[in-house]
């Protein structure tokens, strides 16, 4: 069968000049999950999983947030996966689920997971499976760079960090009949502190089921941005005020016989990267 199409899409964002999240601190206690899924088989199937992380360093907690008072911070993320099939099919299903509450540093996450599916559908029957991952954090501002960031040349850009409102998400759909699809989703956002950045990723792989059979049907990907920053120039200024706003968004589908659809999003933001 000839090759029809290949699509081969990276998209990295890089947001913040020096001035940029430093995440948050862990609290002392901390917890692991992790699940492992694989399932080879015919017939129907469905999975989903879901997380809803709030973290905060403001004394009064959670729950008097808002307002964010001074120079605390708050760090919310999501994650999402539902796969599920509408008629019989062959299905291989490959997941690996891990989230650490612990300070993580650059190369560790906080959430990480991959899915490896393969899956061939009887008399039309097809596959839908969806991913979604967001980090949002927001900060007032810090009175001292000292204390938040190891590295001791941070003070010669500022001596203080000014607030930030960052939120980044990412996610991809996939809808066929024969697929051959692989996601890794990843994000960090609690760490030991800010000399490492807070990032997020996802990756969407849509190949070939063999050689010369392509995956069939619908995968698309999106990436959406939003970064609010304040500044603290040399001069007293006030370190709420907004200063800098960055929209981001991009979605790319393709709809077919698929031999490659190759999209890779990243998001890093830090005061130290």
């Amino acid at each position: 069968m000839k090759k029809l199409v290949i699509l081969v899409i990276a998209v990295a964002f890089l947001a913040g000049y020096a001035m940029a999240d430093i995440g948050i601190n862990p609290v002392p206690e901390t917890q692991g999950i992790t699940t492992s899924t694989s399932i080879n088989g015919v017939g129907n199937f469905a999975s989903a999983t879901e997380i809803q992380w709030r973290i905060t360093d403001q004394v009064a907690g959670l729950p008097d947030i808002p307002p964010l008072i001074a120079t605390y911070g708050i760090y919310e993320s999501t994650y999402t996966e539902d796969t599920q099939t509408h008629g019989v099919g062959l299905m291989l299903y490959d997941k690996e689920m891990d989230v650490e509450t612990s300070g993580q540093i650059s190369g560790q996450w906080n959430i990480e997971a991959t899915k490896q599916i393969a899956f061939i559908g009887v008399d039309g029957a097809y596959v839908v499976s969806s991913d979604n991952i967001m980090v949002d954090g927001a900060k007032s501002y810090a009175d001292s760079t000292i204390t938040e960031v190891i590295c001791p040349f941070a003070g010669t850009i500022s001596n203080t960090i000014p607030a930030y409102c960052n939120r980044a998400e990412a996610g991809s759909t996939i809808d066929m009949t024969v697929a051959n699809v692989r996601t890794t989703t990843t994000d960090r956002f609690v760490q030991p502190s800010g000399d490492h950045p807070v990032e997020l990723n996802h990756d969407l792989r849509v190949t070939e089921l063999i050689t010369d059979v392509p995956s069939v049907g619908l995968a698309s990907a999106y990436m959406e941005v939003l970064i609010q920053e304040a500044r603290a120039p040399p001069e007293p200024v006030d370190m709420t005020q907004l200063m800098e706003r960055i929209e981001f968004t991009e979605e790319t589908s393709f709809d077919g016989a698929i031999t490659l659809f190759d999209k890779l999003m990243h998001y890093e933001s830090g005061m130290v990267r």
